[in-house]
């Protein structure tokens, strides 16, 4: 998967309609409302899914009426194989049926040809903010995709606990082992089961220095976690608060201190 920062790079669109005159005109009009859009025009429409099978496409703008396919038609061929790719229906022939269908279909906006100047515009406008609506998920995919093989990887056991609740949302393959038990029972627990229930109060507070500090904590206090078979293991805790969206989450690595 590509992984691409909004600004980078032009953005290539793939533009259909059995108008060429109309086509001209829309070219030229994109080219000079946003330089960064690089338009490849056909009057085709079943051309459209061979120029996508280049990944460098992240737009199609189409017409609706057309004589070999209309402008859904296309829409339902490309969604298909690319469910993602941003499509704009640009069509004259604009009706709430039209509209209703296309939206059903999959569509992602939907632009009247009508309003001269201002009409490219508000199509220029919504073709770069989709893409780089795009763009934005991407590396947000292949952010986390590079974190969970990280966290897979990493030697110590590593916990994602909600900092309100107190609740483990996310543990690596390290944290099965330390703890005996696999992630599927380890997930939904609250944090103080992982520790000596007799000391259940200390360790809610630990996790409240934790959960309330501005960046990262060694803690080099004795504590201990819970073996699913009883034992307990002497660990060290380094832990960080962050903000995901409106959650507030607190990231644990749990050193095994056995062999110090």
């Amino acid at each position: 998967m590509k992984s691409v920062r909004p600004e980078e790079g032009p953005i290539r669109v793939v533009h259909v309609d059995d108008d060429e005159a109309f086509l001209r005109l829309t070219e030229t009009s994109l080219s000079e409302i946003d330089p960064g859009l690089r338009i490849e025009q056909t009057t085709d429409p079943t051309s459209v899914l061979d120029l996508i099978a280049d990944e460098d496409v992240e737009c199609v703008v189409s017409d609706h009426q057309m004589p070999r396919l209309t402008g859904i038609e296309l829409l339902k061929r490309v969604r298909s194989s690319h469910p993602d790719l941003p499509f704009v229906l640009f069509t004259g022939q604009g009706s709430e049926e039209v509209a209703s269908e296309a939206i059903s279909a999959g569509v992602t906006d939907y632009v009247s040809k009508g309003g001269g100047l201002e009409g490219f515009e508000l199509l220029a406008n919504r073709v770069r903010g989709a893409v780089e609506q795009r763009r934005v998920e991407q590396s947000l995919a292949a952010t986390r995709e590079g974190y969970e093989k990280l966290l897979e990887t990493a030697p110590d056991a590593i916990l994602v606990v909600d900092a309100e609740t107190g609740t483990l949302l996310e543990v690596n393959h390290a944290a099965e082992e330390l703890f005996g038990r696999p992630r599927e029972e380890l997930r939904g627990l609250h944090q103080t089961d992982l520790h000596p229930s007799d000391d259940r109060e200390y360790y809610e507070r630990v996790f409240a220095e934790h959960a309330g500090s501005s960046g990262v904590i060694h803690d080099k206090r004795e504590l201990s976690v819970v073996h699913a078979d009883g034992h307990e293991i002497p660990v060290e805790i380094s832990a960080a608060s962050l903000e995901l969206g409106d959650r507030r989450l607190v990231q644990g690595i749990f050193r095994d201190l056995r062999e110090r």
